[in-house]
């Protein structure tokens, strides 16, 4: 069984294990404390969010600079949580979105401010992960087990209105949806061919196109934030212990073309995302035994690691640096979106 499609189930009993364990109580962080007040954040290289299990053996967020030299541990305030994790910047860096555990038993997805205040759960669960934002910041879709795990999908939640709706079939496994920077579509993963391949559909739904087609599984796919290229873990045969498979992180364009492998380690390398000029990727890795996050050139070149032991998982990351905006303007969106659907279409691959 796959990672993701894994996940909605285990991490349910994980979720009831932990808090059984630990008398569903918040344990403190020492990191926090650890952080002195005195030292301070990097000018340059923006900031990374990321959620992991740090000291306690609670899963948090955590922000880190680009050279992971400054830990800061990220309480929701507001809401009370048991397990934090897969957070993602808004396209102006002053909301954190991410999913929770919220009643020690399932997840549901919460915003707060870039320093942890005014956190609100904005989904009804049960089941609820691995949030996205819209360009536009206005809308968030996210993966939902709520009616049942194998038929997980991608549910659309609009800010303005409250409104929750799935755009993916009711029939299908979809999963880990990442929109285009310029707006106009969405890549996924999907069993809609019969195995986890990724698929782009347009932000209402529509399938557009299939982009990979293994039977090994394809996942965790991220839109590179300036171009049409989309980074993501493709799982391989089972490494050498027979049970753990292989994974890389491969890159591949919109169109289905250009695939490109940037790593080939035997341990796993997944769950990649992009830094903000999108030049650089950040991603986990066990090629030292415990999951930690790596930073990599968009070549595969350059690897160097930016987590400690201090960390025993990692769930998930993203970066932002206010010197590179993630959204441009509605008239500037629109125009890059007509164009790239002409060119999609050209290539054979129209909306069908």
């Amino acid at each position: 069984m796959s990672p993701d499609r894994g996940k909605i189930v285990a991490r349910m009993k994980q979720i009831a294990t932990h808090a059984r364990a630990n008398g569903i109580a918040v344990v403190a962080l020492a990191l926090a404390a650890a952080c002195a007040a005195g030292r301070a954040w990097a000018q340059d290289g923006g900031r990374i969010v990321f959620g992991a299990v740090g000291p306690g053996n609670a899963a948090r967020i955590f922000l880190t600079n680009a050279d992971g030299s400054h830990f800061e541990a990220l309480k929701p305030r507001g809401v009370r949580t048991v397990w934090d994790e897969h957070p993602v910047w808004s396209p102006d860096g002053r909301t954190i979105a991410f999913s929770a555990s919220v009643d020690a038993v399932s997840e549901r997805i919460v915003l707060m401010e870039s320093d942890g205040s005014n956190a609100r759960v904005i989904s009804d669960g049960p089941g609820d992960w691995s949030p996205t934002w819209s360009p536009d910041g206005r809308d968030i879709a996210f993966t939902s087990g709520r009616v049942g795990n194998e038929r997980a999908g991608i549910y659309r939640y609009f800010l303005d209105s409250g409104q929750t709706v799935r755009i993916t079939p009711l029939n299908g496994f979809a999963v880990s949806a990442s929109w285009r920077s310029g707006g106009g579509a969405i890549v996924y993963m999907s069993t809609r061919a019969g195995f986890e391949d990724l698929h782009l559909m347009d932000d209402q739904g529509g399938h557009i196109a299939q982009l990979t087609d293994r039977d090994t599984g394809d996942q965790t796919p991220r839109w590179h934030p300036r171009k049409d290229v989309i980074a993501f873990t493709a799982w391989g045969e089972r490494g050498p212990d027979g049970i753990s498979p292989f994974a890389d992180i491969h890159t591949i364009q919109a169109d289905g073309s250009d695939e490109r492998r940037l790593t080939a380690h035997p341990a796993w390398d997944a769950d990649p995302s992009w830094s903000p000029s999108g030049g650089k990727l950040l991603f986990t890795s066990r090629r030292t035994g415990r999951p930690a996050l790596y930073i990599m050139n968009s070549d595969g070149r350059e690897l160097r690691r930016i987590t400690d032991r201090t960390f025993t998982a990692i769930w998930g990351s993203d970066w932002f640096d206010a010197k590179y905006p993630r959204s441009v303007s509605p008239i500037g969106r629109h125009a890059a979106t007509w164009g790239w659907l002409k060119r999609l279409g050209a290539a054979g691959d129209a909306p069908g």
